[in-house]
């Protein structure tokens, strides 16, 4: 899809939401007053389904295309912080006292 919009910021690649991800999920870690976090689509919105939010049609939301095909680039950066969240945890506490 082109990502010409969507929530948020608009990112050029799939390795560029991995980083973006990383980004936000390293501050929500950090502040100490997040209970947790999931991501929000796991698929990306049907192009021709006028149903959806027109401002949602073109842009990547899932981790998965509309034909289930991983984005691996983004899952790959997912699976980086994410094995190692309870590190990161102490880390960012231990590091604020």
């Amino acid at each position: 899809m082109p990502n010409y919009s969507g929530a948020g910021w608009i990112v050029r690649t799939q390795k560029d939401r991995g980083l973006f991800y990383q980004n936000f999920t390293l501050a929500l870690l950090e502040s100490k007053n997040c209970v947790g976090f999931h991501w929000f689509k796991y698929q990306d919105n049907d192009p021709s389904n006028l149903k959806t939010d027109p401002s949602d049609r073109d842009a990547n939301n899932g981790i998965v295309t509309l034909g289930y095909s991983l984005y691996s680039d983004l899952t790959e950066k997912m699976k980086e912080l994410n094995t190692n969240v309870y590190q990161l945890i102490v880390f960012f506490d231990q590091r604020n006292k």
